[in-house]
């Protein structure tokens, strides 16, 4: 029972950790709820249009 806990808990966390690396390189979120930005961020880009 131990065994399959621990294993459980493993495999939760190489989940969690891998979804929220995806969602962190990508400019938009599949899983995770992400709000639009406000027009007035758009000074702030580094890149330049």
């Amino acid at each position: 029972m131990k065994e399959a806990k621990k294993l459980f808990q493993t495999g939760l966390k190489k989940l969690v950790e891998k979804t929220l690396e995806t969602e962190a390189n990508n400019t938009s979120c599949v899983l995770i709820y992400q709000p639009k930005a406000p027009k007035n961020l758009d000074r702030y880009k580094k890149a330049e249009k």
